[in-house]
């Protein structure tokens, strides 16, 4: 199945409810009644369970409530579970009367998915827009307040529902509140499409899914007829965007084993969105950042090869143009570690054969990502191929000798000499005379022998290598 059909096929299922929405409610004979209050509690609850245990996963995967967007994402689950576990309450024949149907029933549905989409959308603000970094600097008062209003509402709709008989219950109203809880998960659910379109990451997919499906119930919970199909349709498209979103993230979950991935996936698509030029310091430091919140080793090494890349790039030659595409790959040659789990570009141990090929796809994602850039594609070949070897048996195209690009193999020795003198977590740094040694044991085979010797003559004109030796 080719990828531009399988996004047809994902497009017509996302629009199929909707679709069939619209022909049960021009068909009245496809639009049956089901007066069903206890199957109607059950369903609630199952959909406001699936919602909460979203949230309380998300909030288990925070390290500390500076990772903003997961904080709002999951508070986003929790909001949705909360408001709408009173709609389940306020069923008639359970906590209430069978003759009663108060305004927790009523107003609960919609809200529920008003409020949980508003903190979605927080979730995915970009950082340079206004209020931005407002809602940044206060999660954690914000979460608090969140939390005690959310718990008052859900107290208040259980023991005095007639307090919220000031909400309007008008068409105009409930056409106002859809159409805002349609934008906010509109907004929201483009930017994990491009997030997705960066990382490919399934639970990024799902998440987009899951989205859309939230976006379709508004029709049928301010347009479904009370008990027919139509109204219960919205009940199926929660639990139907939930389970979606579960999935999503169990896949992810295993293979990943964190779903912080997701914050860094849109990190890394506000960092990109945010680069004017390749000399745009202060973007580029961004995008770095966005990287080292996956692994704080990475962003300074990272740093540290773009420094050792432009020595050695001058020290050959090269015009100016080139020196500053070979420094630019350099700078963000590992940026397709966002996407490899943290299980293992952390590993404390050698990595097994799987968990090397898992390892190895950076390059290429690390391709596609500066492809998706207008900025950085010009680097996107270099990005690729800083993991062949000279003499061949690289990856991830094989490719040899001049085949690879020269500022590829200008990056690769400036990669291989920093991360044999930078601790690893899988070893300790060594000396620098043991990885000079070691540069020149592999000239030839892994790296280009002009490019190894080039760099070794920089590091004597700077008084690098003399520096180093005094110190040890």
């Amino acid at each position: 199945m080719t990828r531009g059909f399988a996004r047809v096929l994902f497009c017509a299922a996302m629009a199929s409810p909707a679709l069939a929405f619209a022909v049960i409610r021009l068909t009245p004979a496809l639009d049956p009644m089901f007066v069903a209050p206890t199957g109607h509690f059950y369903v609630v609850s199952a959909a406001a369970l699936l919602a909460g245990c979203i949230g309380t996963a998300l909030a288990l995967s925070v390290s500390s409530v500076r990772s903003t967007r997961t904080v709002y994402l999951a508070l986003g689950f929790i909001a949705a579970a909360l408001i709408f576990a009173t709609h389940g309450l306020g069923t008639p024949g359970f906590i209430v009367s069978s003759h009663e149907y108060p305004y927790a029933v009523v107003i609960s549905a919609g809200l529920s998915q008003a409020v949980g989409a508003m903190f979605i959308a927080l979730s995915v603000l970009p950082t340079t827009w206004p209020g931005s970094r407002f809602v940044q600097q206060r999660a954690t008062g914000i979460l608090g307040a969140a939390l005690v209003l959310l718990f008052a509402y859900l107290g208040s709709m259980v023991w005095a529902p007639e307090w919220w008989e000031w909400v309007p219950r008008s068409r105009p109203w409930d056409t106002a509140l859809g159409a805002t809880t349609v934008a906010l998960l509109a907004f929201a659910g483009w930017r994990y499409y491009r997030a997705w379109v960066l990382t490919q990451l399934p639970g990024q997919l799902a998440m987009v899914a899951a989205l859309v499906f939230l976006a379709e119930a508004q029709l049928s919970t301010y347009y479904g007829e009370l008990w027919h199909l139509s109204w219960w349709m919205y009940h199926g498209l929660l639990l139907a965007a939930f389970s979606t979103l579960i999935a999503g993230w169990a896949l992810e979950a295993v293979r990943a084993r964190s779903l912080i991935v997701f914050s860094r996936a849109i990190e890394l698509r506000d960092s990109l969105d945010d680069l004017e030029s390749a000399d745009d310091e202060a973007a580029l430091e961004r995008l770095e950042a966005a990287v080292e919140a996956k692994d704080s080793y990475t962003r300074h090494h990272m740093g540290r090869v773009a420094e050792y890349t432009e020595g050695l790039a001058r020290e050959l030659g090269l015009s100016e143009e080139r020196v500053q595409v070979a420094v630019t790959a350099g700078r963000i040659h590992d940026v397709g570690k966002i996407t490899v789990p943290d299980a293992v570009l952390m590993k404390p141990g050698r990595l097994s054969e799987a968990e090397f090929e898992t390892m190895k796809h950076h390059a290429a994602r690390g391709e596609h990502i500066a492809r998706n850039s207008k900025v950085l594609s010009h680097v996107a070949a270099v990005i690729r191929a800083h993991h062949e070897r000279y003499a061949g048996g690289g990856y991830p195209d094989g490719l040899r000798g001049e085949a690879i690009p020269l500022e590829a193999r200008i990056v690769a020795v400036a990669d291989t000499f920093d991360a044999l003198t930078s601790t690893r977590v899988y070893r300790p740094l060594r000396p620098w005379a043991d990885a000079v040694a070691e540069l020149r044991r592999v000239a030839g085979t892994q790296l280009d022998p002009a490019c190894v010797e080039a760099f070794l003559r920089w590091l004597e004109k700077t008084g690098q290598l003399e520096r180093e030796q005094a110190a040890a």
